[in-house]
């Protein structure tokens, strides 16, 4: 991950697109002048880019015509890279699962909650660094959230292969197709511990999205790159669907009127993972029994269809108020609670899943989210299809996988630098007995590589 320098740039940008990793100084940037249009690598329709060698008085470099551009671009893809690039450190984390497992429910939803959680419970700001490039889940937010008639049902297009989601370069006679990311920034702000130094502590989150098909044999190929991301990711986030697991679905009976459980599609979510696994470490030049060092988020989708299995009725959230009550701080103890016992039951009903994943991360990486991105059933379409009723969408848990992955992985992998407090454990309450929770620790941990335990009380405040 790069690290800020003296001057306030990072030392290396990464780019989000084709991963070249270069210096700020060798950044393009792309002309605004109307007769600078066609570019070598994406085409006539494209403005072209170009190294600077001159610039305007308040800094802002020219183009062949005169015209000052503001707008930079990778100098090996030419695609466009957003300024925070080349401010603050990136953070990448690519998310994936099977067709219809709720993947793209899950990362509007998720983006939505991390929206509305960040500022008023952990005095961080989550916003867009590039509108543009995140279009696409803005309108999927705005299907889910903003519909017209709260009664009408609304439903969101699957992950394409191609089309909107993806960025065509030709290197000569070669073309190929980058996977489009999306970009969002986090700082501290307001009460936040670290706003004063929002600077250092801020960071650029780089999301990456999949389409269930991407993992089909010969799917991916030097020409189309689709998935190539995931080795260069600090973290991997795998949606698994339990609604598509006949041994789930065997035991739901009677305990779910939910219609993915009684007819929806079934796949082979665990060979979908062990090609995931065979990509990624071919791609990083490991050897077959390693593990990837990077953490792995299993989101367990569509929890309101099998909570029954886990026997548990309610998710609270996993965090508290500081004793200062100028924010909060994440209780990770409830965090893994609960994935113990996703844990367990995956073991119980898809064994294959919990190996493969074990067999591809080191276990102590691994963490079983349940999430609901709908917190209901769908309703059977005209169509065919399925949607939701806008007025009952509810998300359960869905914002707190990227909470626990900003708070547990600093500079060795998507970290988010001290912007989201955590207490590891929550002590017993002195002399009390019974094992009764104490309450919030006055010093919350910061982000580092690996879970800590949480502070002692006496220290004071967080740091």
């Amino acid at each position: 991950m790069s690290t800020p320098a003296v001057s306030g740039l990072v030392k290396d940008v990464v780019c989000p697109n084709c991963w070249e990793r270069f210096p700020p100084e060798r950044i393009c940037y792309v002309s605004i002048h109307q007769d600078l249009f066609g570019d070598l690598r994406l085409g006539p329709q494209e403005r072209r880019r170009f190294l600077p060698t001159r610039f305007h008085p308040d800094g802002r470099a020219l183009d062949p015509k005169g015209s000052p551009c503001h707008v930079l671009a990778c100098p090996k893809c030419h695609l466009s890279v957003p300024r925070v690039f080349v401010e603050r450190p990136a953070s990448f984390v690519s998310t994936f699962g099977s067709p219809s497992s709720g993947k793209s429910y899950i990362l509007a939803t998720m983006t939505h909650q991390l929206r509305r959680v960040l500022p008023s419970q952990f005095a961080a700001d989550f916003s867009d660094a590039d509108p543009a490039a995140n279009a696409i889940l803005h309108g999927y937010e705005d299907t889910l959230f903003a519909a017209s008639d709260p009664q009408a049902v609304v439903r969101l297009e699957k992950t394409g292969e191609v089309g909107d989601w993806y960025q065509k370069v030709s290197f000569g006679r070669k073309e190929i197709l980058y996977p489009k990311p999306f970009f969002f920034q986090i700082s501290p702000i307001g009460s936040h511990p670290h706003a004063p130094r929002a600077a250092e502590f801020g960071r650029t989150l780089c999301l990456y999205d999949n389409a269930g098909e991407s993992f089909q044999p010969g799917a991916d190929r030097p020409d189309n790159p689709v998935t190539q991301h995931m080795a260069k990711s600090g973290c991997l986030m795998f949606v698994f669907d339990p609604t598509q697991e006949p041994s789930f679905r065997a035991h739901l009976q009677g305990l779910s009127d939910d219609i993915q459980v009684k007819g929806g599609v079934t796949s082979r979510q665990e060979v979908l993972l062990a090609e995931a696994a065979r990509r990624v470490k071919t791609y990083r030049g490991l050897a077959t029994a390693a593990r990837h060092d990077r953490p792995l988020v299993v989101l367990v989708s569509k929890f309101d269809a099998w909570r029954r299995l886990l026997k548990v009725e309610h998710l609270p959230d996993p965090w508290t108020r500081h004793p200062s009550g100028g924010f909060s701080v994440l209780r990770t103890d409830v965090i893994r609670k609960v994935s113990d016992a996703v844990h367990g039951l995956l073991r119980r009903l898809t064994p294959s899943i919990v190996s493969t994943a074990e067999a591809f991360v080191d276990p102590a990486k691994i963490i079983y989210i349940p999430v609901s991105a709908t917190g209901g059933p769908p309703e059977r379409l005209p169509d065919g299809g399925l949607g939701h009723r806008a007025a009952t969408i509810r998300p359960l848990w869905v914002e707190v996988p990227m909470l626990y992955v900003l708070s547990q992985y600093g500079s060795g992998g998507a970290g988010g630098g001290g912007i989201i407090p955590y207490m590891a454990e929550r002590p017993a309450v002195a002399g009390s007995g019974n094992g009764a929770p104490a309450p919030a620790s006055d010093s919350p941990q910061d982000t580092g590589p690996a879970p800590a335990p949480a502070s002692d009380p006496s220290t004071g405040a967080a740091r």
